[in-house]
């Protein structure tokens, strides 16, 4: 039961970044095609939150990693970690400014204002949602195969 739960949670985690990325990336699109939505931009300020706490996480997990120092992460967080490192890795699928620079140097590109870098952005934001979505996959055929 222990281990279903940890999949339902992980589950659950990965549906609140997947949340954020969409709220996120709509309200960018938005903002490029200059439409002025108070709503969507409130909604893209809890998103850049939720996303930087996200991205914090997962780049002071990824340089443990990186140092050979990782203990006490939660297993599921570990396989998304080990597919966010695999896709850094990965330059001919993956080439956004997330996968050159890095989750911690990333978060500044949240707050994207100039048309440039809100591209970049959405890139980055598409790239991301590649991996989660592959992280929560596993999750749902875990939790299914419990039923």
């Amino acid at each position: 039961m222990k281990q279903h739960w940890l999949d339902i949670q992980s589950f659950l985690t990965d549906q609140r970044v997947l949340a954020a990325i969409d709220d996120l990336a709509i309200a960018t699109k938005f903002e490029l095609a200059g439409i002025d939505d108070p709503e969507r931009k409130e909604l893209a300020q809890r998103a850049r939150e939720e996303l930087s706490r996200f991205l914090r996480r997962l780049g002071e997990a990824a340089a443990a990693a990186d140092d050979g120092k990782i203990m006490g992460i939660d297993p599921r967080f570990k396989e998304l970690l080990d597919a966010y490192r695999f896709a850094r890795r990965d330059r001919g699928s993956f080439h956004s400014s997330l996968m050159r620079v890095g989750a911690d140097a990333a978060i500044s590109l949240l707050g994207a204002r100039d048309k440039r870098t809100q591209r970049d952005l959405l890139e980055s934001l598409d790239e991301l949602r590649r991996i989660v979505e592959g992280h929560q996959r596993a999750d749902v055929s875990a939790i299914l195969e419990e039923i």
